[in-house]
């Protein structure tokens, strides 16, 4: 699932501290996860958060969680977002 969270300049440090503490209180501890990535844009604008699931039940129980909706809630509090289901993720690293 990738997240776009976009905010406005002031907003952006305090989002990504947001998404940062819920991915080391909620996500690290929710059985299927399998991890995320984190990234701020330089514009200020942009928060993307792409997190990998072991299968669908997994992510729906995490999103019907009450930590999971408090944090959610917070974070639409200071960002608008589109959300996408994806499947398929390649990742690439430097050899």
């Amino acid at each position: 699932m990738t997240s776009v969270f976009t905010v406005t300049e002031q907003h952006q440090a305090q989002l990504y501290a947001l998404l940062t503490a819920n991915g080391h209180d909620v996500l690290e501890h929710t059985p299927g996860f399998l991890g995320s990535t984190l990234t701020r844009s330089d514009d200020g604008r942009h928060v993307v958060h792409h997190a990998r699931w072991s299968d669908d039940g997994a992510l729906a129980a995490m999103l019907a969680s009450p930590a999971a909706r408090a944090s959610i809630a917070a974070s639409r509090l200071l960002a608008e977002v589109q959300v996408f289901r994806s499947h398929d993720v390649q990742a690439f690293e430097a050899s």
